[in-house]
Order: structure tokens, then C-alpha cells, then sequence
């Protein structure tokens, strides 16, 4: 893996960036948490259910897979929050502002959480970043990943592909996801083709208190985001890297 990262991309892949802190609980975050945070942070701000709240809280409390979905969005101008009844999050919206003005706002989260003293424990947190790298030809989008794949005697050359693989590095679990010719609309409605890379840099931390965490957080959010910056241009073509123009110190 090259450890030596541009500083920045002229051509931003960028298309959502996420992180999230799964938590335990005394009781469910989505009947207070919006209210807080419509009084913590500054600026205007819309909030809306979202679809998953119509799932009844007794199913979202027995199925694995409804514990964690966000209920509540709280849209601001640079960052949306998404409130489920064990989870939060804070999503970029575009341009994307950087690291370092969305790491401030991750730390500002942290620190109303605490606050509100509901909180009993962190189960994990991760960052999620999903690029797409722009192509409209089939054949070109198999070597824009840096990515060989063969199933029986068959080499991908031209068809449509979707991989995943769970990539333990340093102490965090890197889930990986490659999908070609996706198609997306932006929300000035214009649309992109291309290859999707997605990756969820995930650090279980077994219910460590929040208190804990802040102890180390600038150091903590600066090590997942670079894990996962190291993973993303671990996975691009050299000649992919060099079509998004990387600026280097």
C-alpha cells in the first residue's frame, strides 16, 4: 500500500461521506436527540422523519438488521444528521468542506452527546466515503480499480461487476465495496456514470465511555481517516489517480 497520499484531487470523486457512532442506550435517541440538537448547533436547520420510522419500534428492537437505522434527518447548510434510536451520524452535504471542517463538526457532536447524559457506551464508530470515478465505457471501468478478477476460466474484460471484501487493517475493519456502471443524479439534477468505490472504516470499541473517547479524539478521528484515505487510493489504478490530477505537498 502507498502510504504517500496527494494533499488533494483537482477532479473530486467525492459523492457522500458519512461517520457514524453506534451507541448503548438508557432510552431511544430519536424521541430526544433532534430537539438537542436543534439547540446546539447554529444555522437554519429542517428536520424530517424518514421512512424507516414507520417500521414499528418493537420489530426495530428485535431485528439486528432495524437497530441502528437513522428515523430522524436534521439537514443544516454543510452537514445533515441522521438520529436512530441507538445510532448518529453526520453527513456531508456538497461541495464537500474537507477533513478538517468536518472533523470539527464530528467532535461537536460528540460533545452534545455527552452532554445530553444518555449515553451508557460506544459500541463502534466509522467513517464512510463513496467516490465515483467517471466512465460511461463498460471496458474502461474494469481497469479504473485496482482490482484483477477471474471466476473459473473467465477474465473480466467488459461485463458489469460487484465486489465486496472485509479488509482488517490496523485494528479496523475495512469493508470495501466496488460496483461498475452506476448511474447517479446529483442534486442539481445532472448525472454521473461510472465506478462506485465505497468503503466503511469500522472501529468496534466494545461500549468504552464517551468520556474515553474525547480523552484522544482528535488523534482517534485523524487515524480512521487516514486508514480509510489509504485504502481508497489503495484502490484506484495508477492511471486512475493520475486522471483525478493529485496535488502532493
Amino acid at each position: 500500500m502507498n502510504t504517500k497520499l496527494p494533499k488533494r484531487l483537482r477532479k473530486e470523486p467525492l459523492l457522500d461521506a458519512l461517520f457514524e457512532c453506534r451507541l448503548e442506550v438508557e432510552f431511544p435517541l430519536s424521541n430526544i436527540l433532534p430537539g438537542v440538537f436543534f439547540s446546539e448547533f447554529e444555522g437554519d436547520k429542517h428536520i424530517e422523519r424518514l421512512s424507516q420510522s414507520e417500521i414499528p419500534e418493537v420489530i426495530r428492537n428485535s431485528d439486528p438488521n432495524f437497530q441502528y437505522v437513522p428515523l430522524v434527518r436534521i439537514r443544516m447548510d454543510s452537514y445533515s444528521f441522521l438520529i436512530g434510536d441507538r445510532s448518529v451520524a453526520a453527513a456531508c452535504n456538497l461541495p464537500y468542506k474537507g477533513w478538517n471542517d468536518f472533523k470539527l463538526t464530528i467532535i461537536k457532536m460528540i460533545e452534545v452527546l455527552k452532554k445530553t447524559g444518555l449515553i451508557t457506551g460506544i459500541m463502534r464508530y466509522s467513517i464512510k466515503y463513496i467516490d465515483l470515478i467517471q466512465s460511461d465505457d463498460p471496458a474502461e471501468q474494469v481497469g479504473l480499480a485496482n482490482l484483477f478478477l477471474k471466476i473459473g476460466s473467465h477474465n473480466l474484460t467488459k461485463e458489469s461487476y460487484q465486489v465486496r471484501m472485509d479488509i482488517p487493517v490496523d485494528g479496523f475493519i475495512n469493508v470495501v465495496q466496488i460496483i461498475s456502471g452506476v448511474k447517479v443524479t446529483l442534486p442539481d439534477k445532472s448525472s454521473l456514470e461510472g465506478v462506485v468505490i465505497d468503503i466503511d472504516t469500522i472501529k468496534n470499541t466494545d461500549g468504552i465511555s464517551l468520556e474515553k473517547m474525547e480523552q484522544n479524539i482528535d488523534e482517534s478521528l485523524d487515524h480512521i481517516h487516514r486508514i480509510s484515505r489509504l485504502t481508497f487510493f489503495d484502490c484506484l489504478a495508477a492511471q486512475t489517480l493520475m486522471k483525478l490530477e493529485p496535488e502532493y505537498e
